[in-house]
């Protein structure tokens, strides 16, 4: 009897187990902002400041939910808010819907881009099975913040979405993959060159070290 027991504890906890990795293939729409981190060193004298992921804020299951990173420990929230703040963001959410990376990439080519202090936004949204990622603008977020008021809910990590995860590696895994690409709007400022001649606008062959 008590063989049979533990056969059965171990299936749960298998299966409990597998249903935690298994990814969540639902809707959601997230923003993240970055900041510089420490500076590492890629080798021949060459030195960066990796983009890290310092907030993100995302709209899933008709609930805003957000995550503040600080020293590399996260405080995880709702936020409590009016329906009229949870549809002006949905609404804003929208207007990205209508670009991509490369449409943004193609407009800041022939405009031209003027960069500003803000930090550096990414959005990130799935909807009807597609992924659509891009540049977000920080004062879109600014604005819609200013004109909505909220109560910040705290979370234990066992009670935040179980989604969040996905969304957190998938917009780092993104923005990694645009950081490093020839299509980067500021490339030569990503690296900087100590003791070597250094050509300013390397992309380091568009690989990530």
């Amino acid at each position: 009897m008590k063989l049979i027991y533990s056969i059965l504890c171990i299936l749960i906890l298998l299966t409990s187990c597998k249903s935690e990795n298994t990814p969540l293939n639902e809707d959601f729409r997230a923003i993240c902002f970055v900041s510089n981190g420490d500076e590492i060193e890629l080798g021949n004298g060459i030195y960066m400041n990796p983009p890290v992921i310092h907030y993100v804020l995302f709209l899933y299951h008709d609930t805003i939910f957000q995550v503040q990173i600080r020293d590399k420990k996260s405080t995880c929230s709702y936020l409590k808010c009016r329906r009229n703040g949870k549809d002006s963001l949905e609404s804003l959410f929208k207007e990205y819907d209508e670009t991509s990376l490369n449409e943004q990439l193609k407009v800041m080519k022939k405009n031209g881009y003027l960069g500003t202090c803000s930090p550096d936004g990414y959005f990130l949204t799935r909807k009807n099975e597609i992924l659509n990622f891009g540049l977000f603008i920080y004062m879109d977020y600014n604005q819609w913040s200013k004109h909505y008021y909220w109560k910040e809910i705290k979370l234990d990590p066992g009670q935040f979405p179980k989604i969040y995860p996905t969304i957190y590696h998938t917009l780092n895994s993104k923005q990694w993959d645009y950081f490093m690409s020839d299509d980067y709007y500021y490339k030569s400022v990503r690296t900087i060159g100590r003791g070597i001649e250094f050509i300013a606008d390397t992309s380091l062959n568009g690989k990530m070290y």
